[in-house]
């Protein structure tokens, strides 16, 4: 079959989608580098699987269903639909290329604590994101993990409905036989430990026993594989567990099911904000991905407001007086300080720069314009909150467009940085229009951004 793959290159899929590279696949389906015809999106990965194949339904219901999540690291899929190639009927799938997956890094090499440590971070934010909407990845192994851009993203290849029926499962599945967040848990356990050893735990599927976990492993990612590989689901962890492990003094809390006009429903937004809190970076390291920069963590806007207000609360022990008249002077002034927080966050400015800077001499920028950061946001602000936006530039070298292409932690410093993208200008090229990505780095040192 891997023949007939190979021999649909150059083939277009529905005059839209021509595919130009052959990735990889299986007897049940193939995956191409595609290039779009009708001004889709760039450098997409199409992926092909006949229409008569036992898990067919199944396989497109799952990227109907990856299609309604959005998340900065999971891949998103573009669009479906059912073509025909060369008298073969078929589904496709357009979804976010990924230039390379864990299974290619740990071919070569395990990865080291640190390493391990970088890639769960996204790895866990991600999967909280799916839980708490009542979804599970249910294919958690390095080859669906990748690395997209500068960040790590999970494929989103085989989502399900918790509840669901793994059917057919694999070495990375775990005993029972219904997709649930502790199955995810399994999985991810079985990974960790393949990433740190280069080889899957020993275990008897049939057996009542637990797989068993190298002593080698480093600690606390020993801890973490151990109680992610309990063969009773209700002892797994779950991913805020993981999470206080790695980083014990601040716990992610799970997203709890709420009332709301009577129904029963999923909060759509507690997981998210406090995983922020957590400031689990959506990037992955230097190390990792030889080719990516390392990233640091970030705020959230739940972050932003968590500060104003104790900033207040400061103002409030700190002005503390036995005179009325003193005490509604400092009340008045906490308010402004909290009004003129609220103000800055709303209303984001950019200060013109038209002197490129060095990170960005010698990528055709010839006027550069940064955000403006507000001292009460900057001071937000833990690491480093890394944002990615992606700008049209026509011939002249103005920017005609521009989407955010990676937002990080915070929707807040992510539209400064679209604002003041903007507004940027290249040196004229000869020839159609072209599309650049730029990066925005800030700190509470200050704001630097780059153009590649």
């Amino acid at each position: 079959m891997a023949e007939t793959w190979k021999q649909w290159l150059g083939q277009t899929v529905n005059e839209k989608f021509h595919l130009c590279e052959y990735l990889g696949g299986s007897g049940h389906s193939a995956v191409y580098l595609a290039d779009s015809t009708d001004g889709g999106p760039q450098a997409a990965a199409i992926k092909l699987v006949p229409e008569n194949s036992p898990n067919a339904a199944r396989q497109l219901s799952s990227w109907q269903l990856a299609a309604t999540v959005s998340h900065p690291n999971l891949t998103r899929i573009f669009g479906t639909g059912h073509c025909q190639i060369g008298g073969a009927k078929l589904l496709y799938a357009v979804m976010e290329y990924a230039e390379e997956n864990l299974s290619q890094v740990i071919s070569d090499r395990p990865l080291t604590e640190s390493e391990t440590t970088d890639m769960l971070k996204p790895a866990l934010e991600a999967l909280a994101y799916l839980h708490a909407r009542g979804l599970v990845h249910g294919r958690i192994k390095p080859a669906n993990m990748m690395a997209s851009g500068d960040q790590l993203k999970l494929s989103t290849d085989g989502l399900r409905r918790t509840g669901e029926p793994i059917s057919d499962p694999g070495e990375y599945d775990p005993p029972e036989t219904t997709s649930s967040p502790a199955a995810d848990a399994w999985s991810l356990g079985m990974t960790l430990v393949e990433v740190l050893s280069q080889r899957l735990p020993a275990w008897d599927r049939n057996a009542q026993g637990d797989p068993v976990v190298p002593e080698t492993l480093p600690a606390p990612l020993l801890d973490v594989a151990r109680h992610c590989l309990r063969r009773d689901p209700k002892l797994r962890w779950t991913t805020a567990d993981i999470a206080n492990r790695l980083h014990p003094r601040i716990a992610v809390r799970q997203a709890q099911p709420v009332r709301r006009g009577g129904s029963l429903m999923r909060s759509r937004y507690l997981i998210p904000t406090v995983i922020l809190l957590l400031a689990l970076t959506g990037f992955v390291s230097l190390k990792l991905f030889n080719h990516f920069p390392k990233s640091s963590i970030g705020p959230s806007q739940a972050t932003e407001e968590v500060s104003a207000k104790r900033l207040t609360e400061s103002q409030q022990v700190g002005s503390a007086a036995p005179s009325s008249e003193k005490k509604q002077t400092t009340h008045r002034e906490m308010q402004s300080s909290s009004d003129t927080f609220q103000r800055s966050a709303a209303t984001p400015s950019v200060k013109p720069l038209t002197i490129p800077s060095a990170r960005t001499a010698g990528s055709g920028v010839i006027h550069q314009v940064l955000p403006h950061v507000p001292p009460q946001a900057r001071d937000t602000i833990q690491g480093t909150v890394r944002v990615g936006i992606r700008v049209s530039v026509d011939p002249s070298g103005s920017v005609t467009d521009a989407t955010i292409d990676s937002p990080g932690p915070s929707r807040y410093f992510a539209n400064l940085a679209l604002q003041a993208a903007r507004q940027w200008k290249f040196a004229p090229a000869r020839g159609a229009a072209s599309v650049r990505t730029l990066r925005f780095e800030f700190s509470r040192n200050g704001t630097e951004a780059f153009a590649q």
